[in-house]
């Protein structure tokens, strides 16, 4: 299990004003009755002990209804933070753009680092992956995920390179698609296990090749992760 530093008012100002200042990415994960996550957010402005504002609110997404418990998730470098609270009613820009609004967290936010938070934990149901190799598919599961590339776990022996590139098909849980070639990094093979061979790859995009799929899955796996921390 992780570790997670509760963090002082102040150092949760510091951590807003550089989060602000840099665009660091922000999910806000809705609970209770139609719970859902909204990704690709970024802290707009905050006023501390009174509110923060999250711009970045796709036009395809429903405003949520003020009052609804969330859980907001800033990543900031090698940091998530999380943090508890109400969401007030909703504000907009100069430009008219919608803002989120949420009251000021009653509860001490807490701080992990990336590292601690693997995204298939074994709390959480595995992806399941598959594999294009030289004209034949293979089916793996993940076991690790970042931004930019995956671990992946095979219970068939591959007879592959560093460098090779392969493709990565997968049904993210809410039944998106996500296709994309990768480079293989790392590989082993761990005798005695059930899915012995290991392969670590980097995600090498296209031109065109919409990633905002697995940004979103990835937000929701860490915040999951973040409020397991949480709960123990």
């Amino acid at each position: 299990m992780g570790h997670a530093s509760l963090l002082t008012p102040s150092v949760l100002e510091q951590f807003l004003i550089q989060a602000r200042l840099t665009k660091a990415v922000a999910s806000l994960r809705l609970q209770g009755a139609g719970a859902r996550l909204l990704g690709d957010l970024r802290l707009h402005a905050f006023r501390p002990g009174a509110v923060l504002e999250l711009a970045g609110l796709h036009v395809r997404d429903s405003v949520p209804a003020e009052g609804m418990a969330v859980t907001l998730t800033i990543l900031l470098g090698d940091d998530v933070l999380t943090l508890e609270s109400q969401l007030l009613a909703p504000g907009q820009d100069q430009l008219g753009n919608s803002l989120l609004r949420l009251g000021w967290p009653l509860e001490q936010a807490r701080l992990h680092h990336r590292r601690d938070i693997r995204v298939a934990g074994p709390d959480q149901l595995p992806l399941k992956v598959r594999v294009g190799l030289g004209g034949k598919n293979y089916d793996a599961m993940l076991v690790n995920l970042t931004e930019t590339g995956v671990g992946l776990a095979l219970e068939e022996t591959l007879l592959i390179e560093l460098h090779t590139i392969v493709e990565i098909d997968a049904e993210l849980p809410d039944g998106t698609a996500l296709h994309c070639p990768a480079e293989v990094r790392h590989l082993t093979y761990l005798e005695g296990q059930e899915f012995p061979m290991r392969l670590g790859l980097v995600l090498t995009p296209t031109p065109g090749t919409d990633l905002e799929p697995i940004h979103r899955f990835i937000q929701a796996r860490r915040t999951d992760r973040s409020q397991s921390f949480r709960r123990a």
